[in-house]
């Protein structure tokens, strides 16, 4: 059944309820859903492809107090050729650092903005170190947000892994917070592979596909071109377009009986003051709609738990490669395990 469709049906139960209102209780009721149990439908799978770092090609001068960065004619060069060799990872998503200042975001790029029709970066905060002329610079991506099919997704809830396909290994994606990191390595020097997902901040450049999207930094920093299988859980979009249905493990009786509990509280909040033999008791109408909700909910989860319970099976074994030692065909290099000293 459609949105649409169940919007008609629940303002056939209270025929005065404005019909654009009843999409706000729809949604409602669904939130209600997926709040309260984990459903198959918010578990996803993604991946990350983080790009190479792009150093000691060209040079960049960038002035203290300006967030703007001219590049040399070798420098544009290879910026202009990532939007086509490197098409996963934007320009507006990657990071720019000279030597060990501090790591900036790229918000915006112009290929003929520097002197001489030369490329021009757009920082996303003013440049704070010392003027540098031609200086060697790096460009790389440490901050990315959660993906399903390739898109950034706003309503991400947590990590179930985020695996190392090359390196075979899990990343910790609660050992640290940002304040860790600002105590074990607070001039994000230690480059490398990266053994932790940490938290960073909500996307906050309007130009970049995943703004508003939470951003993760990958720790120790990346340098080369790696790719991550991610398993999270997801909240789960609202239906929003009229052709919009919900998940196929549940069905819309479901919610369509609690957002009838709000409809009736919306009628009982909102009723004639006449005698109450002369309309319907909404509050015994909310009760009902209340207790066929309960009933449907249980019957709709029973049948889903399996569906979710494989999906954890299937993959906690994953985390002995955190441990256990390793070996990767593919860069013809092993780790002997976990040594205890984290």
């Amino acid at each position: 059944m459609a949105l649409i469709d169940m919007m008609a049906e629940l303002r056939g139960a209270v025929p005065k309820l404005a019909f654009s209102y009843t999409k706000t209780l729809i949604n409602r009721a669904y939130k209600d859903l997926r709040r309260q149990s984990l459903w198959s439908f918010q578990l996803f799978e993604g991946q990350w492809i983080v790009p190479p770092q792009l150093a000691s090609t060209g040079v960049a001068t960038a002035t203290q107090g300006s967030n703007l960065v001219n590049l040399d004619a070798t420098a544009t060069t290879a910026v202009n050729a990532l939007a086509s060799t490197q098409p996963y990872s934007l320009i507006t998503q990657r990071q720019f650092r000279i030597a060990s200042g501090g790591i900036y975001n790229i918000w915006g790029y112009n290929p003929t903005g520097a002197p001489g029709g030369l490329g021009q970066l757009v920082l996303d905060r003013w440049y704070g170190e010392p003027s540098v002329t031609n200086s060697q610079y790096i460009i790389f991506q440490c901050y990315l947000p959660p993906v399903v099919g390739n898109s950034p997704i706003r309503d991400f809830r947590t990590w179930i892994s985020v695996r190392d396909m090359m390196n075979f290994i899990d990343l910790y994606t609660e050992r640290y917070q940002m304040r860790d990191i600002d105590v074990m390595d607070p001039q994000r020097t230690w480059y490398g592979i990266p053994s932790d997902v940490v938290p960073y901040q909500d996307d906050q450049n309007p130009a970049s596909p995943s703004y508003g999207s939470l951003l993760y930094m990958l720790w120790g920093l990346p340098t080369f071109n790696v790719n991550y299988q991610l398993y999270g859980i997801r909240f789960g979009p609202d239906l929003s377009a009229p052709t919009d249905t919900l998940p196929y493990v549940i069905g819309e009786d479901v919610v369509i009986a609690r957002a009838k509990y709000y409809a009736y509280e919306w009628a009982e909040a909102n009723k004639d003051l006449t005698p109450r033999a002369t309309g319907p008791d909404f509050k015994f109408l909310m009760g009902a709609a209340n207790k066929e909700y309960s009933d449907l909910f249980r019957k709709y989860r029973q049948m889903d738990r399996d569906r979710v319970d494989n999906w954890f099976a299937l993959r906690t074994r994953a985390n002995y490669a955190k441990w256990m030692a390793w070996y990767n065909s593919l860069g013809n290099s092993a780790s002997p395990g976990y040594s205890g000293v984290q």
